[in-house]
This record gives C-alpha cells, sequence and structure tokens, in this order.
C-alpha cells in the first residue's frame, strides 16, 4: 500500500458544501500526511481539477446546483485516471450503483464513524489503484517502444544484408538537405516507374515529391487514420486524379518506431506493376525510406517539388 514516506505526498480534493465536514476531513488527513485541497461546490472542485489532478477526489453526493455524479461525471471526462470516492448520509443502492457505473472507486457513508477504517484506508487503495495503473500504463508503453525499436533494428540490418548500403546512406542523411533526401528516397524506385512521397504534416500525409509525374495540388492530402497499423506492408486501393488513365494506386506506408512518418504511392496498371518479387523489392525500398526519415528527424514538409 502507498504511504507517505516511500512516495511523494497524496493530494486528495475533498469536494463537499459542509463546512464542517471539509475541515474535520482536512484536519484529520494532514495529520496523516497528506496534502488535502477542499472546494465547496461542484463547480470549484471541476476548476481545481482543470488547475491541478489530484490523486484522490473525495466528492459528496448530495450538493446543491451541481451533485455528486454530475462531479463525477465531470472528473471521468477531463481526468479518468483521477479516483474518486463518493460521500453521502443517504445513501442507496441506486445512488451507489448509478456511482460505480460512471467510474467511482468507491462509495462511503456519512457520517464517517471510523476516520482510519473508513476514511484513511479508502483513500490510500483508491490511491494505489492509481499509482499502479499509471505504472503499467507506463511500462506498456516503454515495452511498445522496445518492441518497435527492436523491429527498426531488424529491419536496418535486413536492409542491409539484402545490398542497400544503410549505413553509406545514413552518413549521407546527416549532411543532406530535405529535397535531397526526398529524391534520394524516389531514386530507388525501378524506373520508370512514375513516385510519389508523402510526408506527415500533424495528422496528414501532404504530397511533397515526385518523380516521372506532376506533383498533386497541396490541398490533395490524406489523413494518417487511413494508416494505423504499423504491421501493414503495402496496399492497392483507389488513388484517384493523380496517374493518368487509372485510378488504382501501390501504396507502401513508411512507419518509423511505430510511428507513420510517410507514404510512397505508385500506379497499378492492369496487369500490375510489380510481381511478388517486385512487391519484396518496393517493401525494401520503402523500409530504407522510413530508416532515413526517421534517422533525419524530417516529418514535415511544406509543398515542393
Amino acid at each position: 500500500m502507498l504511504t507517505p514516506p516511500s512516495l511523494p505526498k497524496l493530494d486528495i480534493l475533498v469536494v463537499d458544501d459542509d463546512p464542517f465536514v471539509r475541515e474535520t476531513i482536512q484536519i484529520f488527513l494532514e495529520s496523516e500526511g497528506l496534502k488535502v485541497r477542499t472546494a465547496s461546490c461542484g463547480e470549484d472542485g471541476i476548476a481545481q481539477l482543470l488547475e491541478q489532478e489530484p490523486d484522490v477526489a473525495l466528492v459528496d453526493l448530495r450538493m446543491p446546483r451541481m451533485d455528486g455524479l454530475a462531479v463525477l461525471r465531470s472528473f471521468k471526462q477531463h481526468a479518468p485516471e483521477v479516483e474518486v470516492v463518493m460521500a453521502t448520509g443517504d445513501a442507496t443502492l441506486e445512488s451507489a450503483l448509478s456511482a460505480m457505473k460512471l467510474g467511482a472507486y468507491s462509495y462511503i457513508e456519512k457520517p464517517i464513524v471510523d476516520l482510519e477504517k473508513d476514511l484513511l484506508s479508502v483513500v490510500r487503495h483508491a490511491a494505489e489503484r492509481r499509482h499502479l495503473r499509471r505504472t503499467n500504463r507506463r511500462l506498456q508503453g516503454d515495452l511498445q517502444l522496445a518492441l518497435h525499436q527492436l523491429d527498426a533494428q531488424r529491419r536496418e540490418q535486413r536492409i542491409g544484408h539484402e545490398g542497400f548500403p544503410i549505413e553509406q546512406l545514413l552518413r549521407r542523411c546527416s549532411t543532406a538537405s530535405p529535397t535531397e533526401l526526398k529524391a534520394m528516397i524516389l531514386s530507388y524506385i525501378p524506373a520508370p516507374v512514375p513516385a510519389l512521397l508523402y510526408l506527415r504534416n500533424d495528422q496528414l500525409l501532404i504530397p511533397c515529391a515526385a518523380r516521372d509525374i506532376d506533383l498533386p495540388p497541396i490541398d490533395a492530402v490524406l489523413p494518417t487514420h487511413r494508416f494505423s497499423d504499423p504491421g501493414e506492408r503495402w496496399r492497392e486501393g483507389n488513388f484517384p486524379d493523380v496517374f493518368a488513365d487509372q485510378d488504382e494506386a501501390l501504396m507502401l506506408p513508411l512507419f518509423w518506431i511505430g510511428e507513420l512518418v510517410g507514404l510512397i504511392v505508385l500506379p497499378v496498371t492492369d496487369e500490375g506493376t510489380f510481381s511478388d518479387p517486385g512487391h519484396r523489392l518496393l517493401r525494401r525500398i520503402a523500409d530504407t525510406a522510413a530508416v532515413i526519415l526517421g534517422s533525419s528527424g524530417i516529418r514535415t514538409s511544406t509543398h515542393t517539388g
């Protein structure tokens, strides 16, 4: 269980319209080494939450203007990780179930007879759950990052083993301009196939370079959510008004450590642009492009040729 000596002082927010209850709880919890803030109404409680998230909020169910369930709902909307303990003097099964469905950690009855057992223990257990959730999320993020980094390392090794001078390319990246990097990426596409390169700008993919084809207008952007799977190797799909006499294109998403950084787009003819070995070659080229973009730090682009 979390204890004050082992962790930073817990921050508790008490939201109750009764000044005696607020003061009693504050004095007791502060005597146990916790930091306590108080709010006399739901609106003030929400304002304090938005200013600084507490570890645990103790919220009275029955308050004028804005009741505890409305406060709980707002807390979970703005700060879902904050654990909320509901308190009331007229608890009912219906109100308890409503609070739990909205995400309350627990439910205590007033008056609180045993402050140690009925209040302090519940608050510390709630804080412990918040701490465990945040730790678990951080560890999951660290694991995902490690897996993406391992995948990127294997991709670099595979590219090098398959004949691409990856180390030489990365050295060139350190001195090349963004325009030179874009041209370098497109230069690996087998001639005479037209090719487009999109780079990421926030939540959009913007056309930034072209070979053997006119660059689309700057408003011909693609939403990044269309390519959300880092494991996707290539995709054939509708891509109108870009390549002459056809609406189909081969799209190669460029992922670096799990993040979409760009997209290569090629035409698809009636006979198919490439065979299966050709697709694998293009995927290796796309992996090379992802390494170049990831290593150079290029994530956004203006509309340039």
